[in-house]
């Protein structure tokens, strides 16, 4: 007899296997048509992400103290 814990229970993988096994995934897949795209759009994400931060330090630069 199953019991719902036992169905529930995955395997526990540490953060560095999983990061791992997604960097393998992403070199395996590496000559697929939308990787480029992934890859402008990841960099469009980050670029969107710190460019305010950017701003705010170069404003505080400039504020006179």
């Amino acid at each position: 007899m199953v019991s719902i814990v036992d169905m529930n229970m995955e395997t526990a993988n540490s953060l560095p296997v999983r990061v791992s096994r997604f960097f393998s995934d992403r070199y395996a897949y590496r000559t697929q048509p939308e990787y480029l795209s992934e890859l402008v759009a990841f960099g469009m994400i980050v670029f969107i992400a710190v460019w305010p931060i950017i701003l705010v330090a170069h404003a505080m630069a400039l504020a006179p103290r």
